[in-house]
C-alpha cells in the first residue's frame, strides 16, 4: 500500500516537472509567437471545415468559395447563414491575428546584414496588412459588403504573394537559410499568379485554385517556422532531461 502511494507521488512530481519544462520552452517569445501562429492555423482549418458541414443544402468543396461560409444569409436555401457565419468569422479574425507574430518573429532570422534585415522588414510589413485584410475579409461579409468583401479578398492575396516573393530574393541572401526554401515561395506564388490570371473567367477552377492558395501558404508558413523553430528551440539540457522524464514515465505505464 506504501509503495504504491509512493509511486503515485513520483509519478505526479513527474508530471509536475515535465508541465515545468514544457514552461520553460515558452519563455522565449520566439517560440511563443511560433506556437501562436501554429495554433491559429489549425483552428483556421478546424472552423473552416466544421462551417462546411453546417452550411445547409451543402457545401462543395470545388464549386464554393470560402466566402460563401461567411454569408448572412444560405444562396442555397434562402435561409439564415448564422452559424456557419460566425464559425467563418472567428477563423478569419483568429488566423490573421495569429499571423501577425509570426511576421514579426520571422524578421529576426535575416539579421546578417542591414539589406537583408530592411528587405525582411518590408516583406514582413506586407505580411501584416495582408493578415488584417484577411481578418476584415471575415468581418465584413460576401453579400451584405460585396465590393469591400471581395476588394478586401484580393488585397489579402496581392499582399501575401508580395510577402512571399519578398521573403524568397532576401532568403538567397541569407547563408544560413536553405536556399530550397525560396524556390518553393517562387514557384508556389508565380504559379498561383499563373493559374488565377489564365483561368479566371472558370469559377471552379478559381475556387479550387483559392483552396491551394489557403492551404499552400498555411504549408510555406510552417516551413518558415520550422526554420524559427531550428534557431530558437528548445535548448540541448532540456531536451535531454524532458526527454529522460518522459522515457521513464513512459516505462512506468509499461510496468504498471
Amino acid at each position: 500500500m506504501v509503495l504504491k502511494v509512493i509511486k503515485s507521488i513520483q509519478t505526479h512530481l513527474e508530471r509536475i516537472f515535465i508541465a515545468f519544462l514544457t514552461l520553460e520552452l515558452l519563455k522565449s517569445w520566439k517560440r511563443v509567437s511560433c506556437i501562436i501562429t501554429m495554433v491559429g492555423g489549425f483552428l483556421f482549418i478546424l472552423l473552416t471545415f466544421i462551417a462546411m458541414f453546417f452550411y445547409e443544402g451543402g457545401y462543395s468543396f470545388t464549386e464554393d468559395y470560402f466566402s460563401t461560409l461567411g454569408t448572412t444569409v444560405n444562396a442555397k436555401t434562402s435561409s439564415s447563414n448564422l452559424i456557419s457565419r460566425i464559425l467563418f468569422l472567428i477563423a478569419c479574425v483568429v488566423v490573421g491575428a495569429s499571423l501577425i507574430p509570426f511576421w514579426i518573429v520571422f524578421t529576426t532570422l535575416f539579421t546578417e546584414s542591414k539589406l537583408t534585415y530592411y528587405i525582411s522588414l518590408f516583406g514582413s510589413s506586407i505580411g501584416v496588412a495582408s493578415s488584417l485584410f484577411l481578418m476584415s475579409v471575415g468581418i465584413f461579409a460576401e453579400d451584405t459588403q460585396y465590393f469591400l468583401h471581395t476588394t478586401l479578398a484580393r488585397l489579402f492575396f496581392i499582399f501575401i504573394m508580395i510577402a512571399i516573393l519578398t521573403y524568397s530574393f532576401v532568403i538567397l541572401l541569407n547563408s544560413e537559410y536553405p536556399n530550397s526554401y525560396s524556390y518553393i515561395g517562387v514557384l508556389f506564388s508565380i504559379s498561383s499568379i499563373a493559374f488565377l490570371y489564365i483561368f479566371r473567367y472558370s469559377t471552379q477552377i478559381s475556387v479550387i485554385m483559392q483552396k491551394i492558395i489557403v492551404y499552400g501558404f498555411c504549408l510555406w508558413t510552417v516551413l518558415q517556422i520550422s526554420q524559427v523553430w531550428k534557431k530558437y528551440g528548445i535548448p540541448l539540457n532540456t531536451k535531454r532531461l524532458l526527454g529522460f522524464s518522459l522515457k521513464r514515465f513512459s516505462f512506468k505505464q509499461q510496468k504498471f
